[in-house]
């Protein structure tokens, strides 16, 4: 008998639960992706992180932001990306991300006028689903971002696959301490069929070599002893198509647990 993990009669089965499930997290991302040349690299190291930590505390402190982590980029998804530091700023309120009180440049203005770095672009990202509420202790030292592409129409049937089928494996690689978290997150703008993802997932991990550990045969049949490999892959990549994958590395972060009383 053919094994079947998504169907559209499950998807209009079940949609109004997943719509509610969908919206009861309601946290979003600001993701800046920031050009540093080899000029700009010491001073940024030194100086212009600490900088930018002191500016993020402060908005930390005001309650503007839930958030703040800042990446280095080891492992670029292509070749001709334009960035080598990643920015994330979460906050349950999107308005906290407008342009004055978020831009980098506009906030810092001295570091505009001496160009310390460059923001190659920004996203707005809104998160459908994770395996932790809140961070309440030292943010993963990486974070595996795979960039999606899901194909129109069908949006709801790639969250329900991530939701039903992805998570409960990533649920496992947490208890076999190979995974620290996993989020989904979907882009609310920009977009657009030539911007080429309008999801992604993050994978977090404490220890490098953890990110060897992932979908194989192993780890599918020991939920699913009788699943169809071949099918079960064929399915996935019917919803969504990998556009790239990238490895960052955390240098500097700003969270609740981390403030002093």
């Amino acid at each position: 008998m053919a094994y079947r993990y998504i169907s559209l009669t499950l998807v209009l089965l079940f949609l109004p639960l997943f719509l509610t499930a969908q919206s009861q997290r309601g946290e979003y991302l600001k993701i800046d992706y920031l050009n540093v040349t080899a000029e700009q690299m010491q001073n940024f190291n030194e100086n212009v992180i600490d900088q930018i930590k002191d500016y993020k505390d402060e908005r930390l402190a005001n309650g503007d932001i839930d958030s703040w982590i800042l990446y280095r980029v080891l492992f670029s998804g292509s070749a001709s990306s334009n960035y080598n530091f990643v920015s994330i700023t979460s906050t349950s309120m999107l308005d906290a991300f407008d342009a004055f009180n978020n831009n980098f440049q506009n906030a810092m203005g001295e570091m505009s006028e001496d160009n310390q770095f460059d923001i190659s672009k920004s996203e707005l990202w809104t998160v459908r689903n994770t395996m932790t509420d809140v961070i309440t202790e030292e943010p993963s030292h990486f974070l595996m971002m795979d960039y999606m592409h899901v194909k129109l129409g069908r949006e709801l049937e790639y969250q329900m696959l991530e939701d039903e089928v992805a998570k409960p494996l990533h649920e496992m690689r947490l208890e076999n301490e190979r995974m620290d978290d996993w989020e989904m997150y979907q882009l609310i703008t920009p977009g657009g069929i030539d911007y080429g993802y309008n999801f992604a997932t993050g994978n977090y991990f404490e220890k490098l070599s953890h990110i060897e550990f992932g979908f194989n045969e192993e780890l599918i049949r020991s939920q699913n002893p009788d699943v169809d490999i071949m099918e079960f892959f064929e399915q996935v990549w019917s919803t969504r198509d990998l556009v790239k994958s990238e490895l960052w590395q955390r240098l500097e972060f700003s969270i609740p647990a981390m403030q002093p009383n």
